[in-house]
């Protein structure tokens, strides 16, 4: 009887362990694919999973799931840091009721070769809508525009200046001024109110193809760094 009473003893302890501990390593392997095939390489990635009660996770469903990775790749950029909380989460229908996080020291390659640099890209919403805005430092989109004006022109702007909210003015021999904005397909663009060199609107980055993001508004911070926002364009789940 006592062999009895302690075999199913043991078998409880067993099966208490395989609930706290199995299961959500089990869970974070599965998640972890999942991320994998949605495009996020990484050496380092890692996944903790937290479920009240840990039994949920039979079900491929998690209360709170939280992934970090560095030196990442995601969808074509390059990642130093990424750290995510997705809330009940449901790993067979890749959803997310919420998600909330960081991907800092972002490289993001363009059409035409060249990067730009995010120090951060923040992240909110749930799995199928997530709102996403970072900022570009002044120095970077004056470049930008030069650029963009180059290329038109063939000339390249003794200077390119931004003021806030989203005015801006560049020097091609004559003094051009027009503003920052978000066209309807989500880019940015240059819209020039003054144009007597006749360089018209310009396309700046184009949104959810250049960034991952596509852009609803954007605005020069009183500082004279860009600062952009819209609709994350890659989901995080595939």
């Amino acid at each position: 009887m006592r062999g009895c009473l302690f075999t199913l003893l043991l078998g409880a302890v067993a099966l208490a362990l395989l609930v706290v501990i199995g299961l959500p390593r089990v869970y974070a392997g599965v998640l972890t694919g999942a991320l994998t095939a949605a495009g996020l390489h990484a050496d380092d990635t890692t996944v903790h999973v937290e479920s009240d009660p840990p039994t949920d996770l039979l079900g491929l469903h998690a209360d709170t799931v939280t992934v970090t990775a560095t030196d990442a790749t995601f969808r074509g950029m390059q990642i130093g840091r990424l750290s995510l909380q997705l809330s009940d989460v449901a790993v067979i229908d890749r959803t997310a009721d919420a998600v909330a996080g960081t991907l800092s020291d972002v490289t993001v390659s363009l059409a035409d070769g060249s990067t730009v640099s995010l120090a951060q890209i923040t992240v909110k919403g749930a799995s199928d809508a997530i709102h996403a805005a970072t900022v570009i430092d002044g120095a970077q989109a004056a470049a930008l525009i030069a650029d963009a004006v180059e290329q038109r022109t063939g000339v390249r702007p003794a200077s390119v200046s931004l003021a806030a909210p989203d005015t801006l003015t560049v020097d091609v021999g004559v003094r051009v001024t027009g503003t920052l904005d978000v066209n309807a397909a989500g880019d940015l663009v240059v819209r020039l109110v003054d144009d007597p060199a006749g360089i018209g609107e310009l396309v700046l980055l184009r949104g959810s193809r250049d960034l991952p993001i596509t852009l609803t508004d954007a605005r020069v911070t009183r500082s004279g760094d860009l600062r952009l926002s819209g609709d994350l364009s890659i989901g995080i789940l595939g």
